[in-house]
């Protein structure tokens, strides 16, 4: 597809393959290792679209290699972000008797995040979705498709339901500064991160806003709950930040 053009027949499978062919022809070395490691071909078709849409935030968001990711707590920054993590549990602890705060510290390694994206549902959904999208907007047109015309649909198009990840490699999860929250009492998860329970567990409980109340009571230095997807346990640890309501997966 190097020429720039996609034609729209051929079996389902060979349509996406060459979206995807076309869609990534820019792509660096990195992110097209990635995508051959993604399957089936509308799973790429939808890592694709997150890529494109990260625009010039790609390289600097890519996951880090796993020296970096052990490095990475004993670096002063690392320190930092675990020394801020501890007060943030301390802060909630003092405001809220008989209740805890669990952290996850481990990074999630691109590998992982392959593992993760090639079997998690909602992402199967999502991908269907756009394939099916495509197949609507593109199969029979009588016209090749261009690159900027795919890549234009690829980026303004929305699924009805977000997938719960990040595309393999734009996890902040996969930088180390990304960590997931839990409310614990007497050992038991009141709270934890399940993306199906936000709603309940969290916001109509209280805890969305208490987590939020203890960051703040810490320092504020961590940017979050995470809003698309919406997971109000999920913090990215951020020197510079107040809380800013956005912040990557």
């Amino acid at each position: 597809m190097l020429c720039g053009f996609a034609r729209a027949g051929g079996t389902i499978d060979s349509r996406e393959e060459s979206w995807v062919e076309l869609a990534s022809a820019g792509f660096d070395a990195r992110v097209l290792d990635t995508l051959r490691q993604i399957a089936p071909p509308d799973r790429r078709l939808l890592a694709v679209r997150a890529y494109l849409r990260a625009g010039d935030s790609l390289a600097a968001r890519w996951s880090w290699s796993q020296q970096q990711l052990s490095d990475y707590p004993t670096t002063p920054e690392g320190k930092a972000a675990s020394e801020q993590i501890d007060a943030v549990i301390a802060a909630f602890a003092a405001a809220n008797p008989g209740f805890t705060l669990r952290v996850n510290r481990e990074p999630r390694s691109l590998e992982l995040q392959l593992t993760r994206w090639n079997e998690n549902e909602s992402v199967g959904k999502a991908a269907a979705e756009l394939a099916a999208s495509l197949n609507h907007q593109f199969l029979g047109a009588k016209k090749a498709v261009t690159a900027d015309v795919l890549c234009k649909f690829l980026i303004e198009w929305q699924p009805s339901v977000r997938a719960a990840l990040a595309a393999p490699g734009l996890s902040a999860h996969g930088q180390a500064r990304a960590f997931d929250f839990a409310v614990e009492r007497g050992g038991e998860i009141i709270a934890g991160p399940e993306f199906a329970s936000a709603g309940e567990r969290w916001d109509a409980a209280g805890w969305t806003e208490k987590l939020r109340a203890a960051v703040r009571a810490a320092g504020g230095r961590f940017a979050g709950p995470l809003a698309a997807p919406y997971e109000p346990w999920h913090y990215t640890y951020a020197p510079q930040a107040t809380t800013p309501d956005r912040v990557a997966r």
